[in-house]
């Protein structure tokens, strides 16, 4: 069944308390059927609780709305590790049933015995995709099929949409002045209804076509990236002038935030964890929704930074931290050791302020803390991270324990964005802490391909199968091609997999606490004048 011909969407939403069901239902339709309803029918063997044998059929009342979509969510009683088809019916004649959508999902298990099974993506810029995600992810082998599906942002470009939107030929994608200084010059209600039209039209594309086969198996949790808003959010980008005059800002930002929270965080858990048993541990963090502009400023509330801090120093397992973007990443107000390699930091770092390049993770005042609670960590931690376009896998030991990270991204690569992987940087953390250093292991990385000006690398998505082991868990990685299958038909890897042995640790006396935060992490030795007055810029 597909969403462009029913107009109707059901995506398991993440998991929830224990024992319940997240279910999106979406309507790209304006004219509905007089009466809906859901089947949830258990799909493996086993006794039927009662609450499953006298459900029957249960009625759905598309409630909310934002342009173009009709929504609700439900919470539905489940059987741990139990397994679910889910349908939506209609009548569309008096008397006719017809069947509108449907899904497919594994309530979420409470231990390990039978493994456990998460798919990492990011970036899928729908206009390149030509079918090729949705074909990869059904030629996936039966025993990779997502239990949970973590998608790390830019889920769709709503930039390079208003960008490319009226043109009648296809731009270079994310250029252009002309259409941002066009919606500068607007009134505030034509301004809102161009920037919904647009919006809409981008979401109802990639949930509806691209990534629907991706979103009907299996539970999703979605974070944020810039692309959800603009490049760099919440920096105005370069290329796009107009998103420099805060009444465009403003409205862009109101149009966006309405679009992520129909489609994507219909329950407003933007940061959140969940537990397989007492066996293994998620957070996935938001860093993108509430970061300020600038260097040095803060990518989350006190009150989640806190709450994910503590999740690292009291984990009695291992844990999956699961972000936007890289925790391993390079700093752009960092000294080289050279008169060269300041001068090429002070360039970039320039450049990211003018709006041609992105904000890490390392730029943020936040880093720091997130970094010390890591390195305070008891137990193995695995992070999963997207954004940079290419993919990557990585380990180091901190601190008397294993840390593996995961980079796997774009699911379909803006032509204008591509990169190639980088084994960067070779000492964590990049931004210097103190009494944190370690070096690090880049043990894969994905294909590349010249291009005219620059790289592109092949599209991507990642794998991992938790299974429970006599010391602790093996995790199983790995990173598929897109667009590329071997003779079998099955996509082809990116590279080679890799497994690792996640322990459950007992706290071990040789393990040192990181040293009280201080307020802003110095670079080592004395940095270019430029670059001092670039902090003071945007610390002002």
């Amino acid at each position: 069944m597909d969403a462009t011909t029913s107009g109707f969407m059901l995506v398991p939403h993440g998991y929830c308390e224990q024992g319940r069901l997240q279910l999106w239902i979406g309507a790209h339709r304006e004219l509905l059927p007089e009466r809906m309803w859901l089947r949830c029918t258990p799909q493996d063997a086993g006794p039927v609780p009662a609450h499953e044998s006298s459900n029957g059929d249960i009625p759905v009342e598309l409630e909310r709305a934002v342009p173009s979509l009709r929504y609700t969510l439900l919470h539905l009683p489940v059987i741990a590790g139990r397994r679910y088809h889910l349908s939506l019916w209609g009548e569309e004649k008096i008397g006719e049933a017809a069947k509108l959508a449907d899904a497919e999902c594994r309530a979420r298990p409470d231990n390990l015995a039978d493994g456990f099974n998460v798919w990492y993506g990011s970036c899928f810029y729908g206009k390149e995709d030509g079918g090729a995600l949705g074909a990869a992810f059904d030629a996936l082998p039966p025993n990779c099929r997502p239990d949970v599906s973590f998608l790390g942002g830019d889920q769709v470009y709503l930039d390079t949409a208003v960008a490319t939107s009226g043109w009648g030929f296809r731009p270079i994608p994310g250029l252009s002045l002309f259409k941002s200084q066009r919606l500068a010059r607007m009134s505030d209600s034509a301004c809102k209804a161009e920037l919904n039209r647009i919006f809409s039209e981008e979401y109802r594309n990639n949930w509806g076509e691209g990534l629907y086969r991706v979103l009907r198996s299996g539970n999703h949790h979605f974070l944020a990236g810039d692309h959800e808003f603009w490049n760099d959010y919440p920096n105005a980008p370069g290329f796009f002038g107009g998103l420099k005059q805060k009444n465009l800002q403003q409205t862009w930002r109101e149009c966006a935030q309405a679009m992520f929270d129909a489609y994507q965080l219909p329950a407003g858990n933007a940061s959140g964890q969940f537990a397989i048993g007492d066996e293994l541990e998620f957070f996935y963090l938001d860093t993108c929704l509430q970061r300020q502009p600038g260097y040095d400023t803060e990518f989350t509330d006190a009150v989640t930074l806190a709450r994910v801090c503590t999740w690292l120093r009291e984990l009695t397992c291992p844990g999956v931290l699961v972000l936007p973007a890289p925790l391993l990443t390079n700093w752009h107000l960092r000294q080289g050791k050279s008169f060269k390699d300041n001068l090429k930091g002070t360039i970039s770092a320039l450049a990211v302020k003018m709006g041609f390049g992105d904000h890490s993770l390392a730029d943020t005042s936040q880093y720091e803390p997130l970094v010390q609670a890591l390195n305070d960590c008891p137990q193995d931690i695995l992070i999963l991270a997207g954004d940079v376009h290419y993919s990557r896998l990585a380990q180091m030991e901190l601190n008397g324990k294993q840390v593996v990270e995961v980079v796997s991204t774009a699911l379909s690569c803006l032509p204008s964005a591509g990169s190639k992987p980088e084994k960067k940087p070779v000492i964590f953390p990049d931004r210097p802490i103190a009494g944190i250093r370690t070096a690090v292991d880049f043990l894969r990385v994905g294909n590349a391909r010249k291009k005219f000006v620059g790289h592109i690398s092949d599209n991507n998505f990642a794998t991992l199968n938790f299974s429970r082991v006599k010391d602790g868990i093996n995790v199983h990685v790995r990173c598929w091609s897109v667009n590329q299958r071997d003779d079998d038909g099955i996509p082809k890897h990116d590279w080679e997999p890799e497994d690792f042995l996640l322990r459950r640790r007992t706290p071990a006396s040789n393990m040192t606490a990181s040293p009280g935060r201080e307020p802003v992490a110095e670079p080592i030795g004395e940095l270019p004048r430029e670059v001092k007055e670039l902090v003071a810029e945007t610390q002002d």
